[in-house]
């Protein structure tokens, strides 16, 4: 994907109010975004439901793009090969769809694993057996790279503030050029900042940008309405042409969004 300091692409997630793909297409239009994060985690968007010709007549009809959400409990690291391989086969159903309908980026978030509670506190099963889990995150890393051709790249998202063993593995992800980051501004401001940096230290592979606005653990808030630095974020988007999606959870907000990114000059 070409960088540049071009004018910021902004798209639309896919809210609850939309009942069909046709309807999230249209606010989109209506909101003058120019593109829409199709979400697996909604039924009308399961990679099994959605087809093809039907998202590129929509793009074509309404010149906006797309990029796709995976669900949320994504984990392709599971160590039951059954578990894994499920999964492995939902981003290798992503890859056709995203190859077959121009769709750039396919954003995932990083399982955090199962977890042991002792008496000394939370033992999360990945750290405690390392191996097995670079095992699984360089196998998961390989099936990518065979089928996500040149022009579909894979943006890791950050959540809850990752921890160390995490970090290590998409450290391993990223030394392939399939994949790179989403910067979720809001979940990075919930948790102090805690992924800042990384995102600094890898600014050339942020590829995607999730932002809303919100104060101490709120977020998905509409741009405006809280504390979070968004021109200095967006700045940061700017500087690599990531894309960015207005990640609120209702029209309302989205509507007051785009209306503060219309006032401060970015659309």
């Amino acid at each position: 994907m070409e960088r540049s300091n071009h004018k910021l692409r902004f798209g639309a997630t896919y809210l609850l109010e939309n009942p069909t793909v046709d309807d999230a297409v249209s606010l989109c239009v209506q909101e003058g975004l120019q593109f829409l994060e199709l979400n697996s985690n909604f039924p009308q968007c399961l990679l099994g439901s959605m087809g093809a010709d039907g998202l590129k007549r929509l793009s074509e009809k309404h010149k906006i793009f797309y990029t796709l959400h995976l669900d949320d409990r994504f984990d392709p690291f599971d160590f039951n090969p059954h578990v894994s391989k499920a999964y492995i086969q939902t981003m290798l159903e992503g890859l056709a769809l995203a190859k077959e309908v121009g769709i750039p980026i396919i954003n995932m978030h990083v399982p955090r694993g199962n977890i042991v509670t002792l008496p000394s506190g939370k033992h999360y099963i990945y750290k405690e057996y390392p191996k097995e889990f670079e095992q699984s995150v360089l196998n998961f890393r390989s099936v990518c790279e065979q089928h996500a051709g040149d022009k579909v790249r894979i943006a890791i998202e950050n959540t809850d503030g990752w921890e160390d063993y995490e970090l290590e593995a998409i450290e391993i992800l990223l030394q392939s050029p399939v994949f790179g980051l989403t910067l979720d501004v809001g979940h990075d401001h919930a948790t102090g900042n805690k992924d800042l940096a990384f995102f600094k230290k890898h600014k050339d592979r942020l590829l995607h940008m999730h932002l809303h606005d919100g104060w101490d653990s709120i977020n998905h808030q509409a741009l405006g309405s809280g504390v979070i630095p968004l021109k200095e974020r967006l700045s940061m988007a700017q500087s690599v042409n990531a894309t960015v999606v207005v990640e609120t959870k209702t029209k309302a907000a989205l509507h007051q969004s785009v209306e503060y990114l219309k006032d401060n000059g970015y659309i």
